[in-house]
Parts: structure tokens; C-alpha cells; sequence
């Protein structure tokens, strides 16, 4: 008799396919508007610490609430060309989202000077982030 393995419950090839194309899709887009930065192993130090503020979205591909806060993160990146925008994928990136304890999604975590110094948990309005981010410019 075979053993029943917890990994293989709910394992949908096809639906796996599709999110993982509507990911690339999405990463696509991210990287062709609003100045957000893909982030993964070989950039996310160099990101946080290149940028005096630095705003980073930890996101995946199964979270809903995450596509809700892309459109806010695209526009405020627009907005505040002197902040950096990155966005890591969690699914493809867990050691980074280990290391700054990111427990739910969507998280955006604030750097400044390559260390966190805040955290959004969830989807808030553009507004609550944007005085969020303002309050670590130039102080």
C-alpha cells in the first residue's frame, strides 16, 4: 500500500502552470512600468543598500491581496522617483522573506540605509503608505 504524503494533496500541474504564467506576465509588467525593480538573490543587498529609502513588496503568486497593492506600489514609485520600489516574490525567494520574518502577505518592508526600519502588513491606501514612506525621507 502506498503512503499518503501531505505534499501530494491538492498538487494541480495545470494550475501550477497558469500561475506561474500569470507570474512571469506580471513580473514582466512590473518591470516595464512605474520604476519597480524584480528583486531576487542577486540584487535585493545591493537594492536596499543603493537606495537611501528603499521600499520593498513581498508578494506571491497565490495572494490576492497582493495583486490589489501592485497598482498602489506601481503609482507611488511614479510618484516618488528619489525612493527605490522593488518587489520579491516569496515563493522563489524564501530565505530573503525568512530573514526579515515576513509571516503574511502582502508585506512591504521600509529600508533605509540598507536596514528595515518598518513594516505595512496587508493592503492599506496609497495615502497610509505614501506618509509611511515620507516620514524616513531626509531626516
Amino acid at each position: 500500500m502506498g503512503e499518503f504524503m501531505a505534499n501530494d494533496v491538492d498538487k494541480d500541474p495545470e494550475l501550477d502552470k497558469l500561475l506561474e504564467r500569470k507570474a512571469r506576465e506580471m513580473i514582466k509588467n512590473v518591470n516595464n512600468t512605474g520604476g519597480v525593480v524584480e528583486l531576487n538573490r542577486s540584487n535585493f543587498d545591493e537594492f536596499i543598500k543603493t537606495h537611501e529609502v528603499a521600499v520593498v513588496d513581498f508578494w506571491a503568486t497565490w495572494c490576492a491581496p497582493c495583486f490589489m497593492l501592485e497598482p498602489i506600489i506601481k503609482r507611488l514609485a511614479a510618484e516618488m522617483p528619489n525612493v527605490g520600489f522593488g518587489r520579491l516574490n516569496t515563493e522563489e525567494e524564501p530565505e530573503i522573506a525568512a530573514k526579515y520574518y515576513v509571516m503574511s502577505l502582502p508585506t512591504v518592508i521600509i529600508f533605509k540605509n540598507g536596514e528595515p526600519i518598518d513594516q505595512v502588513i496587508g493592503v492599506v491606501p496609497k495615502k497610509i503608505l505614501q506618509d509611511r514612506i515620507k516620514a524616513y525621507l531626509n531626516d
